[in-house]
């Protein structure tokens, strides 16, 4: 017992000196416990769990995690320094960071690799694969159209009853995803939409159960519940992507593209020519990147549609506003088409302040690959670096009165649009080397779906019901707001 004591002693003297030492040069944050590092100075919050440690350290704060040490930015100007200056510095993505995703994506993908040719190589595939599919943007709007009609009809045949617009958003944006992806156009009702909106709900909740004690050697062999359920994932995926890639493999058809899919192929191969026999990428990883824009586009869109919709219930008189600009600018007789959104202002200024307020992924960050400076602190080598939406996007220096809903925020004088990236402390899609690779598809997913849902019906709360409150559902990777109940009205 003595020496058990005794080692115990020299044990926690060489954890405080080591710790103060690396600390001294970093930000400023509270001094973490052996072991479990700040998890105790946490709140039980899923949207803002630093909340305290943020107002009492500042504008860059160190915390730490078991098996992770982290540095959080916490306003505007810091995220564009160490995104943009940095990016060359903070672009890798360690397994500690990023378990179960590493798991689930298979490490070759693009989301979850860590930085290096392979991960280069395979965003360039991803890039040109969206491009070679999309002819520019044109043909993306025109594939869109079925789900939208899908969307609409459905609402219409409530015939004015009640429903929860989650679920039907979540089946509509995985629809038209999955037309993109493989070129089949599906009902909503579909089993495989069932199958794939439960692929999905499994990924969000498992990503946000992930315990550290995961990490421990050996724990991830364990007949845990968490364990299984991670096996079960991943036989999921093989089985869905697996199949849809062979199946591509055996029809695809050089200069031809049906879907996004052979976008990719076509992509790999123009790309891995250029490598020159180096073993930088197999065919197979295109199965990573049919994830990643299956479940990180789907996702995240129907998300925030769901937070848009309800902004809008809650705010009848921004919903006036874009019908009446939708009335004058599309009319009556036709659906809303991509190139309205240009004439459409306040639609665009209105997703914008629902992509401001939702946080849908209120904290989201990159390794450093390298030691480097922020704000003039060091950041050593392997430190997850973190953008904190819950402040950058709630900063009363980029946002005065920044909890409520305006948005005019996003307008000009002269009532134009000021841009998706004018405003410097609006970072929905990221920056830098990790930044949304698909931000213009989100972008016409958002406009199309939104001015369609708007332009037909009016939205309200159903009578007799108190009105939502502005809450976030269960605990998720994605956060979507709280189940709620609307009313959607023709509009004659």
């Amino acid at each position: 017992m003595e020496t058990a004591a005794s080692l115990c002693l020299v044990w926690l003297v060489w954890y405080i000196l080591t710790t103060y030492i690396e600390r001294r040069k970093m930000p400023p944050g509270p001094f973490p416990w052996p072991v479990i590092g700040n998890l105790l100075q946490m709140e039980a919050d899923p949207i803002n769990p630093f909340k305290k440690i943020v107002e009492k350290y500042g504008e860059i704060v160190s915390v730490s995690f078991p098996l992770r040490r982290c540095v959080l930015i916490n306003n505007a100007k810091l995220a564009r320094e160490a995104r943009l200056t940095r990016k060359d510095d903070l672009a890798g993505k360690i397994r500690s960071t990023m378990y179960p995703g590493d798991v689930i994506f298979g490490e070759r993908d693009v989301i979850c690799s860590d930085y290096g040719p392979g991960h280069v190589f395979r965003k360039k595939v991803l890039s040109l694969g969206l491009h070679v599919f999309g002819e520019g943007i044109d043909k993306a709007e025109e594939r869109v159209n079925h789900a939208i009609r899908n969307f609409v009809n459905e609402i219409e045949a409530l015939d004015g009853e009640a429903f929860s617009p989650k679920d039907l958003l979540s089946r509509s944006i995985l629809c038209q995803i999955w037309e993109w992806v493989t070129s089949q156009k599906l009902s909503l009702l579909h089993p495989k939409v069932k199958q794939l909106v439960e692929f999905n709900d499994r990924i969000s909740k498992l990503w946000a159960q992930f315990s550290s004690a995961q990490l421990i050697p050996g724990v991830s062999h364990l007949p845990t519940t968490f364990n299984r359920e991670l096996r079960e994932v991943v036989q999921t995926r093989d089985g869905i992507f697996g199949h849809e890639l062979q199946n591509h493999r055996q029809t695809y058809v050089k200069g031809v593209t049906r879907d996004l899919t052979d976008g990719f192929l076509a992509a790999f191969e123009k790309e891995i020519a250029k490598e020159k026999g180096n073993e930088i990428g197999s065919v197979e990883d295109i199965k990573g990147l049919m994830l990643d824009i299956v479940y990180a586009g789907s996702d995240t869109t129907s998300s925030v549609l769901a937070w848009f919709i309800l902004y809008i219930v809650l705010h009848q008189d921004v919903q006036k506003t874009i019908q009446a600009e939708l009335d004058k600018v599309v009319g009556k007789d036709r659906f809303p088409r991509r190139q309205d959104a240009q004439n459409l202002p306040y639609l665009q200024a209105s997703i914008c302040e629902v992509l401001r307020l939702s946080r849908i992924l209120p904290v989201y960050g990159t390794n450093a690959i390298r030691d480097t400076v922020i704000g003039g602190y060091h950041i050593p080598k392997d430190t997850y670096v973190a953008l904190h939406i819950n402040n950058i996007h709630f900063d009363e220096q980029e946002w005065p009165e920044p909890h409520t809903f305006k948005p005019e925020r996003f307008l000009k004088e002269d009532g134009s649009f000021v841009g998706w990236t004018a405003k410097h402390g609006f970072i929905p899609f990221g920056l830098g080397r990790r930044d949304c690779p698909g931000q213009p598809l989100a972008r016409i997913m958002l406009c199309l779906f939104a001015s369609s849902l708007l332009h037909r019906f009016s939205i309200e709360v159903p009578e007799g019901e108190a009105k939502p409150e502005i809450l976030p559902s269960d605990s998720k990777l994605v956060l979507s707001p709280k189940d709620f109940t609307i009313v959607a009205k023709r509009r004659i």
